[in-house]
């Protein structure tokens, strides 16, 4: 491999090199190497998380539409029907910070599990509601296995996966979202036949099933190597690393490099005595994450998708679109351009970069939420005679999918990337709570804002998105082809090197001649003993 040097059987020598250049070309596609293969099998369980809660903002958007839903819960509007909205946010937000503790504490894979079991439990509590008050704590409990599923998923993929692989990995965990979208819009879509209540039981009790997988899945996933390198199981997280991303080869280059960069960067008594939460406002590299993290979810969730995702049915009535098969056809078909875009997007992240794809993702939905804003004034302000601006803001909403989602699947990867391992669960929770905070915003005053005021409250997105440009231009920084480890070097400097990394100041054993070197990193004032694999 070009530019990594050799270690051979005549000693020991000092390497300077990167994770990206310690990892092996791979010649075929992942899916040819049976350690890959087994690995992102079970790294899917996590991904599938997003899929239950993208179900489950279909499924409430299709239930609107279904007369035996709206008359079994006597037509629910405004602020009841917001309380049903955020029945999830409620729950989420119960167990946020529980949840940042329990996968420090018992690792990165029970909590996904835990919160799995919730789902199914709620899901079958909403399915059987006699009442609005039942279906409502049926709601509530799947929010907080969601919240359990949430906060620790993206840490588990981008902890575990390959590295050449993280990007794509931690970005595909996002499009789950249109794709659990998806199948819940085509159950609710078939449950438009059912002539009883099943038609809306059905698709609240089939909201439970990527659950199982999940479950199944993440109990075969292999443990977060971080994680147990962070807990003194360095021996377990050689282990890790060598079956499934050295696919067995105990000399691996790569598995040495990159246990030499956990190492180094979880061991140091600095790292250690930094998980506090108030070391979020101690340094500027960590208040520039800190604010990162926060605006993350205003860009996901403040953009005006929330009102698609919830509110299409409002908006499609705005329009004088009003049967119920146009709105479940037009929702449906919506998803599939979701699911494609953001499995597309997910797929080239690495090579783009993180902050262009920002950039064209903003601007892109700045684009089409202006002339959806005018065509909805028109149409609304001429009384409908005209259909074709109706036309035209489906076509909006058509469009403005494709560049949101080249956004979204981004979320969760630059938060795991921004966030250093020590506060990484945190910046988990931190970022699920302004999202859940913004969804409480979402249920309640989008309802309410768009009976009331109609087109003109778009005007509000196009000026947030705005401000999204401007915050991007100026505070989001690229870390396209970096490990996590190395990233910390962007936010504070070079003495945070760890990458390049971890050798930069020591040896590296050579297995083959049976040595055994120390390894030092003089940045983190520490020595480290690492074993021959």
């Amino acid at each position: 491999m070009d530019n990594v040097p050799n270690v051979d059987n005549k000693g020991i020598e000092e390497i300077d090199i990167m994770l990206k250049d310690a990892a092996p070309k791979l010649d075929k596609m992942w899916w040819h190497y049976p350690h890959l293969r087994q690995l992102n099998l079970f790294l899917a369980g996590a991904i599938l998380v997003q899929a239950t809660n993208g179900y489950d903002g279909s499924m409430l958007n299709g239930l609107q539409s279904l007369g035996a839903w709206e008359n079994y819960f006597n037509h629910p509007q405004g602020a009841s029907l917001g309380t049903l909205s955020s029945g999830t946010t409620f729950g989420v937000l119960l167990v946020l910070f529980p949840a940042s503790y329990l996968c420090d504490r018992f690792g990165r894979r029970w909590p996904i599990i835990a919160g799995s079991i919730l789902t199914i439990i709620g899901a079958i509590i909403q399915s059987v509601a006699q009442n609005f008050g039942m279906f409502w704590v049926g709601r509530f409990i799947i929010g907080m296995g969601l919240g359990l599923m949430n906060t620790t998923s993206p840490m588990l993929l981008a902890e575990t996966a390959y590295p050449t692989q993280r990007s794509v990995l931690t970005s595909l965990y996002e499009t789950s979202f249109p794709f659990g979208a998806l199948i819940g819009a085509l159950i609710t879509f078939g449950s438009y036949y059912i002539n009883s209540t099943w038609a809306w039981r059905l698709p609240s009790l089939l909201q439970c099933f990527p659950a199982f997988f999940q479950i199944v899945l993440l109990y075969f996933c292999p443990e977060s190597p971080r994680w147990l390198v962070a807990h003194g199981r360095i021996e377990e997280a050689r282990a890790v690393l060598v079956k499934y991303h050295g696919g067995g080869d105990e000399d691996s280059l790569l598995v040495r490099v990159e246990l030499a960069e956990i190492r180094a960067a979880l061991q140091s008594d600095t790292i250690k005595k930094s998980g506090r939460w108030s070391q979020w406002l101690k340094t500027k590299g960590n208040r520039h994450r800190l604010a990162i993290i926060m605006f993350i979810p205003v860009m996901t969730q403040l953009s005006g998708n929330a009102v698609i995702s919830y509110y299409l049915h409002l908006i499609l009535n705005g329009i004088n679109i009003t049967t119920t098969k146009d709105q479940l056809v037009i929702n449906a078909t919506l998803l599939v351009l979701e699911l494609f875009a953001a499995v597309a997007i997910a797929s080239y992240c690495e090579m783009f970069g993180r902050r262009r794809f920002f950039m064209i993702g903003v601007v892109g939905m700045l684009v089409c939420f202006i002339p959806w804003t005018i065509l909805s004034a028109l149409s609304q302000e001429g009384n409908f005679s005209n259909p074709g601006y109706g036309m035209g803001v489906v076509a909006m909403i058509y469009l403005f999918e494709i560049p949101y989602h080249v956004v979204a699947p981004l979320a969760n990867l630059f938060l795991t990337e921004v966030a250093p391992y020590e506060l990484r669960s945190k910046a988990s929770a931190i970022f699920q709570l302004m999202g859940q905070i913004i969804g409480l915003f979402n249920s309640y005053v989008n309802p309410i804002a768009m009976t009331a005021i109609g087109w003109k409250y778009y005007i509000v997105f196009c000026c947030v998105i705005t401000c999204e440009f401007i915050v991007v231009y100026f505070f989001f920084p690229e870390t396209k082809g970096l490990s996590l480890e190395e990233i910390s070097v962007i936010f504070e400097g070079e003495a945070a090197a760890v990458g390049g990394g971890a050798f930069r100041h020591g040896d590296v054993e050579d297995p083959a001649a049976g040595q055994h070197k120390q390894v030092s990193d003089e940045k983190f004032g520490m020595e480290e003993d690492i074993k021959s694999t």
